[in-house]
């Protein structure tokens, strides 16, 4: 169980707990991640892909599918690299350029944008706390992937990928390429660390997320459902939570 704080208004603490298999026993509103079981108020079942980092490299390599053992293969020829920062190795040089790289490849996607400031008092949460990690695939000195991690003692669980595929000398191939080689990476980097748990960060079923769970599922990780649940425990936590579903949202204290 790894617990984040994120924040506290009008006295009341606003909790992440991720992968619990029983009620935290804290007080506050408590949001659970990937709990085993439902607790409190079920928010939804969430599927995802579960890689076992306890086996060996090659037995890792060995379940994902053709195509993918070749693209990992293949950076090396594209002279492809790796960096990883996790926890207070982080700069705030380091956050800043993610969310930056990471709003403009929202944007490229044409999906809503989000607010750059969000992503970054996000990140600076995870960061502070210890518990996060971003790693890059870059190709002669450019950033063409980036990734990020929410990292507990024995898990670390993919949060957001971004990719550029906009860069005047990379081609979509080529990014393809790097994206699944930096996951390999990853995935050997946070197992030399003692992490034996891989998560996908979700591998959802529906139609508009279809190409992304069956790039995931060329890994060849083993699926696993678990819940989103909310808890909110003491009476001051439940007369802001009152306040929040009336109003939508919290001021300032």
């Amino acid at each position: 169980m790894l617990i984040v704080n994120r924040r506290k208004k009008h006295g009341v603490d606003f909790r992440e707990v991720w992968y619990a298999e029983e009620k935290c026993g804290l007080d506050g509103i408590i949001l659970y991640r990937g709990a085993k079981r439902p607790i409190g108020k079920v928010l939804r079942e969430v599927r995802t892909l579960i890689t076992d980092l306890t086996q060996s490299e090659e037995e890792i390599v060995a379940k994902c599918q053709k195509d993918c053992r070749y693209q990992i293969r293949r950076a090396a020829r594209e002279n492809i690299t790796a960096d990883f920062k996790v926890g207070k190795e982080i700069t705030e040089q380091d956050i800043t350029d993610f969310c930056g790289f990471f709003v403009e490849f929202w944007k490229s996607k044409g999906m809503e944008e989000e607010t750059y400031e969000k992503y970054k008092e996000e990140i600076e949460t995870y960061a502070k706390e210890g518990v996060f990690a971003i790693t890059r695939a870059n190709k002669d000195g450019e950033a063409l992937v980036y990734h990020t991690y929410i990292v507990g003692d024995t898990f670390v669980r993919s949060y957001q990928s971004a990719s550029q595929f906009r860069g005047e000398h990379v081609n979509a191939r080529t990014v393809s390429i790097a994206n699944r080689y930096l996951h390999k990476a990853d995935m050997m980097y946070f197992k030399e660390m003692g992490k034996t748990v891989y998560d996908w960060g979700g591998a959802g079923l529906r139609e508009e997320v279809k190409n992304i769970t069956e790039f995931k599922e060329s890994f060849g990780g083993e699926e696993l459902w678990y819940y989103d649940c909310e808890e909110v425990v003491g009476l001051k936590a439940e007369a802001v939570k009152g306040i929040i579903n009336l109003i939508g949202v919290l001021t300032d204290d």
